[in-house]
């Protein structure tokens, strides 16, 4: 009964394989890698895998129909011509810290939102366990912005010799944010920043946070950014925390900030920051330690350190030309 049922989901799934792209799928393939042939259990909605060093893709049928098959698969090339070089400078940002295997993560796209999550999830992307692998929500352009972030999280939480699984706050998300942003190249979000509107290059150049071949800084991007909040001007704008709960800015909490509260940008930013400042091996070593617990183990409370953070992000900004406002204008 069991390979009956098999074979029939089987054969659905090739049928809809034959309905999207008119063709069967031998021979395609995606920056060098082949697409194959789904014959697991998910196969009726994910049709055809694609195999890279670090991961196995499934490519959701309704997001192929959804974007077309030209878009979806150039919206895959331009993720996997990069991916592989990123996700290895991620690892090598960890070195020291990794387990002997790091074994290769699945990745799903579900941009026309088939899963229950997607439904209600507002992120673009999601890193789910290691049994699950990573979801992408929300197209190629906001895969491009966070897969490097989610592969993080897997190193981070599956991978390395500290364990950040059960953290889901502040230092989950600010490591993220430090090796995707602050240590590696992140060639698949440099790729899409290289592409800005006419008006957001304006404006970026304005704010003195782009390089030569128009593209974002990262690094700098992250600083202003983080500077602009601190500045107050940005007191109103509703902005998503470090543990995931939408909030608006307001001065209190630009008087007293809280490791619960403060934006991806700020977490990043500080996070380098206290690296630099203390190293890597005492910032590593401490990485499930609450606000309470900053003065013993950096010799200052939380709030000292975060100001003292932000007036030399200050500093930095003026240094490097960069002017605070906003990116809309």
């Amino acid at each position: 009964m069991k390979t009956g049922i098999r074979f029939i989901t089987l054969c659905l799934a090739l049928l809809l394989c034959i309905g999207v792209f008119g063709c069967k799928p031998q021979g395609k393939t995606v920056a060098g890698y082949a697409v194959e042939q789904n014959d697991g259990r998910n196969a009726a909605s994910y049709p055809y895998i694609v195999r890279t060093p670090h991961t196995t893709w499934y490519l959701a049928a309704a997001d192929i129909e959804l974007l077309g098959e030209d878009a979806y698969f150039a919206g895959l090339e331009n993720i996997l011509t990069n991916q592989e070089e990123d996700f290895s400078d991620a690892i090598a940002a960890l070195s020291g810290y990794m387990k002997d295997e790091i074994p290769v993560i699945d990745v799903h796209t579900d941009f026309a939102a088939q899963t229950e999550r997607a439904k209600w999830n507002k992120a673009g992307a999601w890193y789910l366990g290691p049994d699950t692998g990573i979801y992408l929500y929300k197209g190629w352009d906001m895969a491009g912005n966070a897969l490097l972030h989610e592969y993080t999280h897997y190193l981070t939480m599956e991978c390395c010799t500290f364990d950040l699984s059960k953290d889901g706050g502040f230092w989950a998300e600010a490591v993220a944010e430090y090796i995707s942003m602050f240590v590696c190249t992140n060639r698949m979000w440099r790729g899409l920043q290289s592409s800005l509107s006419e008006q957001d290059l304006k404006t970026a150049q304005k704010r003195g946070i782009t390089d030569a071949d128009g593209s974002l800084n990262a690094k700098k991007y992250y600083c202003y950014l983080a500077a602009y909040m601190r500045s107050g001007a940005a007191i109103g704008e509703k902005y998503g925390t470090v543990s995931e709960t939408p909030i608006t800015l307001s001065e209190r909490l630009i008087e007293h900030p809280q490791l619960t509260t403060i934006s991806y940008y700020e977490a990043g930013s500080f996070f380098n920051w206290l690296v630099e400042h203390y190293g890597k091996d005492l910032v590593f070593s401490h990485m499930t330690i609450g606000q309470e617990d900053f003065k013993e183990v950096f010799g200052e409370d939380f709030e000292t350190l975060f100001f003292q953070w932000s007036a030399d992000n200050d500093a930095w900004c003026t240094e490097n030309g960069i002017v605070l406002g906003p990116m809309e204008e």
